[in-house]
């Protein structure tokens, strides 16, 4: 192997490997809950860039039989060597989802009827433009609607008579779409229902409950 892929090698592995602590660091960050535990929105961290400097040093040994290696340690007695040192410096930015694109948004509005909750969807890009015929995901958090509860007082919620008329919905030519949830009469009257929309990379929570409107 020559000195100049050798060293490419290497500094690839070093590269790629702070460039996967990198991204395992904000996945973390990203894991923290949006609300603590009595549903206050809770501190979220983003790491926007990362500079760093790699200093390396480059030691090629050539043996008396005429053979070369290349490694990171001292000479030995009796071999020929040659000696680099180097320093790289750099800076790993964070690249907005959709390559720095206009991203999906969604707001909602909340009316309702009885117990039951009609949610108002509208889907829109970063830079203002209607999502038609765009597919919005609805799911029941149970662990955040369970804490909240809890947090509200109520021990067990009985979160499966909440129903979701449908778990897709589909925007229409304004970028509208309507979804209902039925809040059955098990469910607690205290009861703090959490439920998240989403949208490629956009994400929406929604609180509901029946003292909720």
């Amino acid at each position: 192997m020559s000195e100049g892929r050798f060293i490419a090698d290497t500094l690839e592995s070093v590269l790629v490997g702070m460039a996967e602590s990198l991204r395992e660091a904000q996945e973390e960050l990203n894991s923290i809950p949006p609300l603590d535990g009595y549903g206050r929105p809770a501190p979220q961290y983003r790491i926007p860039h990362l500079d760093f400097e790699v200093g390396f040093r480059l030691k090629s040994e050539t043996h008396n039989s005429g053979g070369v290696r290349l490694i990171f340690a001292p000479v030995v007695s009796g071999e020929a060597s040659k000696e680099v040192t180097s320093r790289i410096t750099g800076r790993f930015v964070a690249v907005p989802p959709g390559e720095g694109m206009p991203v999906p948004r969604l707001m909602t509005e909340i009316d309702a009827e009885g117990d039951q909750r009609i949610l108002k969807l509208t889907a829109t890009t970063s830079a203002g433009e209607v999502l038609a015929g765009a597919d919005i995901e609805l799911n029941l958090d149970v662990d955040a609607s369970t804490g909240l509860s809890q947090a509200a007082g109520v021990d067990s919620p009985r979160l499966s008579a909440v129903t979701l008329e449908r778990a897709v919905v589909q925007t229409d030519t304004s970028g509208g779409a309507t979804a209902r949830v039925q809040l059955g009469p098990t469910l607690q009257r205290a009861a703090v229902i959490v439920l998240v929309a989403e949208l490629g990379y956009e994400t929406l929570r929604i609180v509901i409950g029946k003292e909720i409107d």
